[in-house]
C-alpha cells in the first residue's frame, strides 16, 4: 500500500480523481468489485482506456486488484481510501491554521 503524504502523495490522489471518466471508473468500484470487462460496458469505454485509467487510481492507492481465476478484480482499497483521508483532512482542516495564515494574522505584510 502506498501512503498518501504531502509531498506528492496528495497530488496523486487529486490527479487521480481529477478526470471526469476516471472519477466515473472510480464510482462504479466504489458500488462494487468489477473486472475489467465489466468496467468497459457500463462506462462504455474502450478495454485499454479503462486499463489507463486503472493504472492511474492504483498508482494513487486508491484501488487494488486481485486475481480469481483467469480474470483480475478491481476494488476500492480502504486503506488508501483512509491514508487519502487523512492527508486532505490535515490540508483542509482550518483549525491547523497558524495565526499568521488566518486572515488579518500577518499584519507586518506589506506594511
Amino acid at each position: 500500500m502506498r501512503v498518501v503524504t504531502a509531498d506528492g502523495g496528495i497530488l496523486e490522489t487529486l490527479g487521480a480523481l481529477d478526470d471526469p471518466t476516471r472519477l466515473r471508473v472510480f464510482c462504479a468500484l466504489r458500488e462494487r468489485e468489477r473486472c475489467v470487462r465489466d468496467l468497459t460496458e457500463c462506462e462504455r469505454l474502450g478495454q485499454s482506456l479503462v486499463s489507463h485509467h486503472l493504472h492511474r487510481l492504483m498508482r494513487a492507492g486508491l484501488v487494488r486488484a486481485r486475481r480469481d481465476r483467469a480474470y483480475t478484480l478491481y476494488s476500492v482499497d480502504p486503506a488508501g481510501l483512509r491514508s487519502a483521508a487523512v492527508a486532505l483532512d490535515s490540508l483542509l482542516d482550518p483549525s491547523t491554521l497558524v495565526a499568521e495564515a488566518r486572515p488579518g494574522g500577518n499584519s507586518g505584510c506589506c506594511a
